[in-house]
């Protein structure tokens, strides 16, 4: 199937652009200066808008997804990287922190089940992704009230970036299931879930670095089944 693609290196720049991101964010956090942080980040979200603009749009699951090893290997990686950052994540919380950590489990179980099933003739149930949306949810008002007590929103403005495109874009990969979904939505979400969640690592401990990590390499599937860049 013929695809007309504009800005097909995209996700791979978010990637990269992601990496940017956490070395500004690290050095902030180490005393420098925000403006680069910020004049960046309002860049690539730019950046990642127009990339998704330009593309054709497109609703049917048949239309955007296809089977795709990038795809599965970076959807197998963010997966098990979830799953053992909320294994993590439960082993130094109360019982809410228990249960958010319990649902990023079988989140994790249902990503990893997406991933496999996209790679086979057919859509897959949007029931896959459902876990995960409510995953980010949870986890955001959970990290939310936590945040409100820090009174430099840097320090926490990028987590909760991170946390909206994941859910967004899990949310907007979960609606090509019903063949109404929004190719550049997908796009736009997907690669800011990439940038976001690597700039938010950033002083993280290991339970943080595999969870935002882990869903910035499951956004990056999805890119690139948006984008149509992957093999």
């Amino acid at each position: 199937m013929t695809r007309k693609i504009g800005f097909s290196k995209v996700s791979w720049l978010g990637v990269l652009a992601g990496l940017l991101g956490y070395f500004f964010h690290a050095t902030m956090r180490s005393g420098g200066s925000e403006i680069p942080l910020v004049a960046f980040s309002v860049l690539m979200a730019l950046l990642f808008w127009l990339s998704a603009v330009t593309l054709e749009k497109k609703s049917r699951y048949d239309e955007v997804f296809r089977p795709m090893r990038s795809d599965f290997i970076c959807n197998t990686i963010g997966a098990i990287g979830l799953g053992a950052g909320c294994v993590l994540s439960m082993q130094a919380g109360g019982t809410f922190v228990r249960l958010i950590g319990l649902l990023g489990l079988v989140s994790a179980l249902a990503l990893l089940l997406g991933g496999v099933f996209r790679m086979k003739p057919g859509v897959p149930s949007a029931m896959f992704y459902v876990p995960a949306i409510l995953y980010y949810v949870c986890k955001l008002f959970y990290d939310f009230r936590r945040w409100m007590h820090d009174p430099a929103i840097l320090d926490y403005c990028f987590c909760l970036f991170a946390l909206i495109c994941f859910m967004i874009a899990t949310y907007h990969a979960a609606s090509f299931s019903f063949d109404h979904g929004g190719r550049g939505r997908l796009c736009f979400y997907s690669l800011c879930g990439v940038f976001f969640g690597a700039t938010a690592m950033a002083g993280q401990d290991l339970s943080g670095l595999l969870i935002y990590g882990a869903s910035a390499c499951v956004c990056l599937a999805y890119a690139m089944q948006a984008l149509g860049n992957g093999k």
